[in-house]
């Protein structure tokens, strides 16, 4: 939902986008235009600018002029919103407050600012960096005495933030949960005059105001018209219900069920590398069965009141996680957590069941990649710029760029629909949310070039690539040059975490024993300074650890793998996994990276020294 009107004008009217038609109502509700795009897929971004209209679905943009085909666009990439800017030739006799600026909101929930200099030049400042539920509409309207931020999020918040500006920074005004994700926010005088309020859209097709006006306020003789306006709404939907029942007995099925209409999205989470699944129905829940054939932990969620029942899964049925959410009454939306394996990838299976009789089920596939943990970049980011060293691997042979980017996708997320092609070659950077290394793959037709830091995606990119072109009967030349200063690199990424996790655990085990001993209740007398600050930071230190429990073992296995596959790409040895974690288990213990180093070079360390049995 959008607003519009002509240029210069008070933007009055309201643009509605249901699949691919777009209806027009003016600020009356009367209806004064009904528009079929024609797009093949449903309207996912819409925007109105004098007689233009723009609209995206899935990765094409479309613009109409008067309801007439007037350009379009095949980006390549999933579009998520679309503004329209008065071009040079275009003269508007209106002052604009923002002119020279767009506001963006990211899936990770952060809001910043885009500053036009110039035609070609654009530079991002940051409003709010601080992530949470993804941002699905933004406004800005002056509610009391500025400029304010309107934001609707994924998760059913709205949020009003002030406008920031050189002295000031932005803060949180107002904060309301609607239950269902926000659709769009739009700021405005609707209700009350002189009072201006935030009209807001949910998925479930609700629509609801939070106003400024004081709490009981009614201009005279407004109730009396507002309910004659309602009874006269009610009447309205009462005959069009009963026109409804009257259509719906020549059907030639009547008791066939609907289609549920789903809707759901997955997140990663860059900061614990795990998967957010958000499901949410028009109707209410009863309850979700998630099934997955590759192994998955189901983690803790706040804020989700669904009961949990996990039941015994057989993994060589290649069934590994089965587990059911029971939804309390009235839940529309719900959101749970897991973490992925990265190398073991596989399909979850949800099951979405509702409470509306008769009882329809909705199911929905949802990949889980391979390289399922790390998140594309763009080539000239910060976090794309290592320098190495990088492990390759390159695969010659007769296949297509459609064909290397179609096999990419059955490996990465994120990959874009259609490759980006500069000078007859593709390109994608990823970096690993986990970890921190980068990974970059460059493939044009016939050969492609890959590079690791972590020589584990490459044995994976390896296996999954050579299969897939199996598959298909073609040859492939696979060379793999292993980099002995990769594995330095990965652990010095890695190590540090290892020892702030393991500092975590033991400050845990002392609070735990203090807590045994009962020496909370005097700690001045009874403890030193140091159990002291741990006691003080005793809520803080134990919220971490609820964020990720396991984090000292998912180091160790990710340690583990990564001598597996450099065992494999170096000495094109195979070794169990077992075999490999009593290799590094001491190493490990000792979290020291020299000692981790020998483990991978095989060299002896020739410096430690050894115990001499003294002469009797």
């Amino acid at each position: 939902m959008v607003l519009g009107g002509s240029l210069g004008m008070l933007r009055d009217k309201i643009f509605i986008a249901y699949g691919s038609s777009v209806k027009g109502l003016t600020r009356k509700g009367k209806l004064f235009l009904e528009f079929d795009t024609s797009l093949i897929d449903p309207i996912s971004a819409l925007y109105v600018l004098g007689p233009d209209l723009a609209a995206c679905a899935r990765d094409l943009y479309h613009r109409y002029r008067d309801c007439k085909d007037a350009d379009s666009y095949l980006a390549g990439e999933t579009l998520h919103d679309v503004v329209l800017l008065p071009g040079d030739g275009n003269v508007v006799e209106e002052e604009v407050y923002s002119k020279d600026r767009v506001l963006v909101g990211t899936a990770d929930g952060r809001i910043g600012l885009l500053i036009l200099q110039g035609n070609k030049t654009l530079r991002i400042t940051w409003l709010l960096t601080s992530t949470g539920s993804g941002i699905t509409s933004l406004d800005t309207h002056q509610l009391q005495d500025g400029i304010d931020i309107l934001v609707g999020r994924q998760d059913g918040v709205v949020e009003v933030y002030t406008f920031p500006d050189e002295d000031v920074t932005s803060t949180l005004r107002y904060h309301y949960n609607a239950g269902e994700s926000i659709s769009t926010v739009v700021g405005g005088i609707i209700g009350i005059a002189n009072y201006p309020e935030v009209l807001v859209t949910t998925y479930s097709g609700r629509i609801f105001g939070l106003t400024t006006s004081p709490p009981g306020l009614l201009e005279a003789g407004q109730s009396d018209v507002g309910l004659a306006r309602l009874k006269l709404e009610i009447q309205q939907l009462q005959e069009k219900l009963n026109e409804e029942k009257e259509s719906s007995n020549f059907m030639p099925d009547p008791l066939a069920p609907l289609i549920l209409a789903l809707n759901y999205k997955m997140v990663l989470h860059k900061e614990d590398a795990s998967y957010s699944l958000s499901v949410e129905l028009d109707a209410s829940i009863d309850n979700i069965l998630i099934q997955s054939d590759t192994p998955i932990d189901l983690l803790e969620t706040e804020n989700n009141s669904a009961v949990v029942s996990l039941s015994a899964c057989n993994p060589i049925d290649n069934n590994f996680v089965l587990a059911t959410y029971r939804c309390q009454i009235n839940t529309n939306r719900l959101e749970m957590r897991f973490r992925s394996i990265e190398g073991q990838p596989g399909t979850l299976q949800i099951y979405v069941t509702s409470q509306v009789q008769p009882k329809r089920c909705r199911k929905i596939l949802i990949p889980i990649y391979a390289l399922s943990l790390h998140v594309r970049q763009h080539e000239d980011d910060d976090t794309a710029q290592s320098n190495g060293p990088f492990n390759e691997l390159k695969l010659n042979g007769n296949f297509t760029i459609a064909e290397m980017h179609a096999w990419l996708s059955l490996i990465l997320p994120d990959v874009p629909e259609r490759p980006h092609i500069h000078e007859g070659e593709a390109a994608l950077v990823y970096i690993s949310s986990f970890i921190g290394t980068v990974l970059k793959c460059k493939y044009k037709k016939g050969s492609a070039l890959f590079l690791g830091e972590n020589i584990s995606s490459i044995i994976i990119l390896r296996d999954i690539l050579t299969k897939e072109a199996t598959k298909r009967k073609i040859k492939l030349d696979v060379f793999c040059e292993v980099a002995e200063g990769s594995i330095s690199r990965v652990m010095e990424l890695i190590l540090p975490r290892l020892n702030a996790a393991y500092d975590l655990i033991q400050k845990i085990k002392i609070l735990d024993a203090l807590e045994e001993w009962e020496l909370k209740s005097n700690s001045k007398e009874n403890l030193c300074s140091e159990y002291q600050e741990l006691l003080d930071k005793e809520t803080e230190i134990r919220s971490l650890m609820m964020k990720d429990t396991e984090i000292l073992n998912r180091l160790h296995a990710i340690i583990t793998d990564l001598y597996v596959d450099w065992e494999r790409a170096k000495r094109s040895r195979r070794i169990s996994g077992k075999e490999a974690t009593a290799k590094l288990q001491s190493a490990l213990e000792s979290r020291n990276l020299a000692t981790i180093l020998q483990i991978f070079t095989g060299k002896a360390d020739t410096t430690v020294s050894t115990l001499i049995p003294a002469a009797i």
